[in-house]
């Protein structure tokens, strides 16, 4: 099994591109970390059907908290219905590839949109955000741990 999330990142990223987890660009998980049998090429294939029939999303950042085992990591909550309804979407299109979230509690019902603050920056109540782009991101590539690699990217277009 291999471990993926797709995110909604706040500027484009690259295929390619692979980030410590503490210097991660500012993005919006929209499928949390879950393992598959699938090919990373069958979920890019998956995440550009969904991509095609989705419109860039406008949002704003919401109020901070704290989230994590510890209650220590501030966000920048996101409250979209757009973003419910594309995590929604996913959750069935992806139903195919059998996954397992790593915290089930974090998808379906318990899926709260939110931007992570990183070694990058944070996102301020009020900012406004387009988004405009997909990534999915391998969470454990070859060679080395740590260090999550953007596997493919789609552009909202619907």
């Amino acid at each position: 099994m291999h471990r993926f999330a797709i995110v909604l990142p706040l500027t484009p990223m690259a295929v390619g591109e692979r980030y410590a987890v503490r210097d991660w660009p500012l993005h919006i998980t929209v499928m949390p970390v879950f393992s598959t049998w699938a090919a990373a090429a069958q979920l890019a294939d998956s995440m550009a059907a969904v991509a095609a029939r989705t419109a860039p999303i406008e949002a704003s950042a919401g109020t901070p908290e704290l989230f994590g085992p510890k209650h220590d990591t501030p966000v920048a909550l996101v409250d979209s219905p757009a973003l419910r309804a594309l995590h929604r979407v996913f959750v069935d299109e992806l139903d195919i590839h059998v996954p397992t979230f790593r915290r089930p509690d974090y998808a379906g019902n318990g899926f709260r949109p939110h931007i992570t603050a990183t070694r990058r920056g944070a996102a301020s109540e009020g900012d406004p955000l387009r988004l405009t782009q997909l990534a999915l991101v391998d969470m454990e590539p070859e060679p080395g741990q740590g260090r999550p690699m953007v596997v493919a990217v789609a552009g909202l277009a619907g």
